[in-house]
């Protein structure tokens, strides 16, 4: 766990919440605690060994889940891109094998970063023991009826009272952990305090398989929830995003470029396989060898560590890294080969790829196939499939590349012109917004 601080230096709003850790570039907390993601909005970092403000940057990126309720509390889940301390370990995750843990009656603890409401205060570690209700008796106790994906607790019998700044000013998004695994997310307001003792916590369980890929679904550049790739005729390829402003960023033909690309025919951005909390480049050859090239803090792409996935390659058009199709907690690929078979290659723990899969046959009828993680809203990977779409020769899912917490596909026409279509989480998109108008022209190939 660690503490964590937003402020829009622009209105003066702030917000303090406790944040959990997944990985080292992806940090669990809740909607309201962030305060934006303009140039205004700043987040910043403690020292951990004094509870103090350390330092800050408005480089503020994050994802909200996106059927999160602001009234009800339902989905009150955040992941944040920030560089956590590598000393930092994931929590176990509850799973829905695990229903005793958040039985009614069972005892748990529940864990925060808590202080007061300034900002010379420092932040301490705070922890309470608690009891879980049943949603029936939560309901009562807050006069209102929760979602069902809610947990909440009351203070254990016998505890000590709670303090007024142990229960308000860093509540939102502490720990509720039951048999040395997370079950619950406070879910209290970023603004507001846990009234009597009674605190309400988002039920990971419900929402682990997102969870999972948030932590998985990083770019080559970590603090960035979306990109894409674009491959200059030179060999060079740029890394593209968008601004504060919602504008392309870092797409330029010229002659630099994120990183150089010579000697391989395609790239795909394939999040994090191996569990550094870093994000892969799958690098494919002429020749058809495959290659996950890692990154690292400071480089989109180390071809000196690249680890070889095998020949034949090839035989796959296209390749689509879907994030995870199947629902093991490790990023897969998929690929159609020339009769229009669909193959599902499953990631290993090691960051490799299991024997392919069929999935299905007739997949030739479509004209593009891309994905990127949940499209839909149901926190599963999905891929999309496209009929028509002849208007683009370039069809791309770029993550949440205009950052407002919905993934997006990029889509290119010939003339150069790019647009950007948000997911509706409904399995459909709604209508796109033009980004450039001949500005992609020259790219050789998008991905």
């Amino acid at each position: 766990m660690v503490p964590l601080y937003f402020e829009d230096t622009a209105s003066g709003a702030h917000r303090a919440c406790t944040g959990i850790v997944l990985s080292r570039t992806r940090t669990l907390a809740t909607p309201d605690c962030v305060t934006g993601m303009d140039e205004s909005d700043f987040s910043w970092e403690y020292d951990l060994s004094t509870g103090g403000l350390s330092w800050g940057s408005n480089s503020t990126a994050y994802r909200s889940h996106p059927r999160y309720d602001a009234t009800s509390r339902r989905a009150a889940l955040t992941v944040t891109t920030r560089r956590a301390p590598d000393s930092s370990g994931k929590p176990a995750l509850a799973s829905a094998s695990d229903r005793a843990l958040w039985a009614s009656g069972t005892s748990a603890l529940f864990h925060s970063w808590s202080g007061l409401d300034a900002d010379s205060a420092p932040r301490v570690r705070h922890s309470e023991k608690v009891v879980v209700k049943s949603w029936a008796h939560c309901s009562a106790l807050t006069g209102r009826a929760l979602p069902r994906e809610t947990l909440c607790t009351v203070p254990a019998p016998g505890a000590p009272p709670v303090a007024d700044e142990d229960r308000c000013f860093g509540d939102a998004g502490g720990a509720l952990v039951a048999g040395g695994k997370l079950i619950g997310v406070s879910a209290t307001r970023a603004t507001g305090c846990a009234a009597g003792g009674v605190r309400l916590h988002t039920r990971i369980a419900s929402y682990r398989q997102l969870v999972d890929e948030w932590t998985r679904d990083t770019d080559s550049y970590y603090g960035s929830t979306g990109s894409v790739l674009a491959a200059e005729k030179n060999g060079l390829v740029d890394i593209c995003g968008t601004d504060s402003d919602r504008k392309l960023s870092g797409c330029h033909v010229d002659s630099t470029g994120s990183f150089d690309g010579y000697g391989y025919s395609s790239f795909l951005q394939a999040g994090d396989m191996n569990g550094d909390g870093f994000g892969d480049l799958l690098a494919r050859t002429s020749g058809g060898t495959l290659y996950r090239v890692p990154s690292t803090e400071m480089e989109p792409a180390d071809f000196g560590r690249r680890v070889s996935l095998g020949t034949g390659w090839n035989a796959y058009n296209p390749l689509v890294a879907v994030r995870d199709a199947s629902n093991d907690g490790r990023n897969d690929v998929v690929g159609r080969d020339s009769a229009g078979v669909l193959w599902l290659f499953r990631g290993t723990s090691d960051g490799k790829l299991a024997s392919r899969t069929r999935i299905s046959g007739g997949w030739n009828q479509y004209t593009a196939l891309t994905g990127r993680g949940d499209l839909t809203g149901d926190g599963r990977s999905d891929l999309v499939a496209l009929s028509g779409w002849n208007q683009f020769n370039a069809i791309v899912a770029s993550g949440d590349m205009d950052h407002d917490g919905r993934q997006d596909i990029l889509a290119r026409t010939p003339a150069g012109a790019v647009y950007l279509y948000n997911a509706d989480h409904n399995g459909g998109f709604k209508a796109p917004r033009k980004l450039a108008s001949t500005r992609w022209l020259k790219y050789a190939r998008i991905s």
